[in-house]
């Protein structure tokens, strides 16, 4: 039976020694040979989509060996398959209960706490339940989180107040960038309502997670970095928009320095990229600009990432005027430290020359008489990872369609919506309508 086993592995039918002896039992290697020749066919057919498709299980191992007729085998198992999709799942029939194997499997390998080894998956599926309808209830805010909502519309209402004197003092348009996820889903999402006449908002998702010194996003690496889409970097080199970029990060390192998220830090040094192109790599056009030693400029033209964008970018990138940087923080101090860099802080300067600013809306303090009560008895980053507070948990078992999942709980998009609801509130009462 080499012959026969080899020939099963160049299918990749997943065939146990065990499983392959019972499909083959009794047969000549010629037979055997065009059985598995034919259920490879049938699983090439039927195996195209990711989470679809069938696994050869035991029940269906012993089906198909105790078949006469093979091809009428497969058909009984189509039509199970068809019967299966179209809502008339049987749980009592063994076979179809085997069909659905491969979508609760390839839906395991998604689910970090679900089995991954194949036969804890057998023992798990075997032991799913029927499932009942889907169960939905509404989120609400503890006493506690809606506290904390106050504090982030007090921080959010010290970007608007700041955002709307940078309008007052420039005829350059103004964009606002919420990097998600806490600045734009804490900050500058609550604050979309105040801000529709004169300000465009863009959003884009650099994690400050996994950022090195020197890095620089790419928005071709885009399920690591993001940087900016073409469309964007054609407006900015066109237009030149004052940029506020917008993040929080957490309180450690704050009690002395105005603290810049690292996805910001990050998304500063594309910008210097930027500018090495519209000044033709002459940095004496930008460093003074810049806000960083010009020494951190030399080294930072020096790394890949900064090759790597500049040849990217470049198409969209016309030489002319560069950015300024500044920064900006509710309490802004002597000093700001951009990831593991500290720098002397720059105070943006109102009027039309190009500015980006790194901003960073978060009010660490929570002990001082000039502080309200509300910032007195709140924690700064409260709502961070929002996901560790509040995420949904995924139920596997079977209903009509067979294999189903349902949702048990909240998910974080709830959570989150019912936190910005409520940050919509508070900011109402501190600013008044929209």
């Amino acid at each position: 039976m080499t012959g026969v086993r080899e020939f099963a592995d160049g299918l990749k039918l997943g065939l146990s020694d065990e499983a392959l002896d019972r499909l083959c039992d009794g047969l000549p290697e010629e037979k055997a040979i065009a059985l598995l020749d034919r259920l490879g066919t049938w699983m090439r057919t039927v195996n195209t989509q990711n989470h679809d498709g069938v696994s050869l299980t035991p029940a269906l191992v012993r089906y198909l060996a105790a078949a006469p007729d093979i091809d009428g085998a497969i058909a009984e198992l189509d039509r199970l398959r068809l019967e299966t999709r179209q809502g008339r799942f049987d749980p009592d029939n063994e076979l179809q209960r085997g069909l659905e194997f491969k979508r609760y499997a390839s839906e395991a390998r998604r689910q970090r706490d679900w089995p991954q080894e194949e036969a804890e998956q057998r023992t798990a599926f075997a032991q799913l339940p029927l499932l009942p309808p889907q169960q939905r209830q509404e989120r609400r805010l503890s006493d506690q989180e809606a506290l904390e909502a106050g504090r982030v519309a007090w921080e959010a209402k010290a970007l608007l107040d700041f955002l709307r004197e940078f309008r007052a003092h420039t005829e350059r348009p103004i964009t606002v960038f919420g990097n998600d996820r806490y600045g734009r889903l804490f900050v500058v999402e609550p604050l979309e309502p105040y801000l529709k006449d004169g300000f465009q908002i863009h959003y884009e998702r650099v994690p400050s997670h996994g950022s090195m010194r020197l890095t620089v996003p790419d928005y071709v690496d885009r399920f690591h970095r993001n940087g900016f889409a073409p469309d964007f970097m054609r407006y900015l080199s066109a237009t030149m928009p004052h940029v506020v970029l917008v993040d929080v990060c957490s309180p450690r390192a704050t009690e002395s320095y105005t603290k810049i998220a690292r996805g910001i830090r990050d998304l500063v040094n594309w910008f210097m990229v930027f500018n090495h192109l519209r000044a033709g790599g002459d940095r004496s056009r930008y460093a003074a600009d810049s806000g960083q030693p010009e020494a951190q400029l030399a080294e930072l033209e020096k790394w890949w990432e900064f090759e790597v964008v500049a040849r990217r970018i470049r198409p969209w990138i016309a030489p002319g005027p560069t950015y300024a940087i500044a920064h900006w923080a509710p309490e802004l101090r002597e000093e700001v430290l951009m990831g593991e860099l500290a720098v002397p802080a720059r105070p943006p300067t109102f009027g039309d020359d190009p500015q980006v600013v790194a901003a960073n809306p978060g009010i660490y303090r929570t002990e001082g008489d000039d502080l309200p009560a509300l910032l007195r008895d709140t924690e700064p980053y409260y709502f961070n990872d929002p996901e560790k507070t509040v995420r949904e948990e995924i139920v596997p078992g079977f209903g009509e369609h067979g294999f189903e999942t349902r949702v048990a709980g909240f998910t974080t998009d709830e959570y989150v919506a019912a936190i910005q609801g409520q940050v919509s509130i508070e900011l109402e009462r501190l600013v008044g309508r929209p």
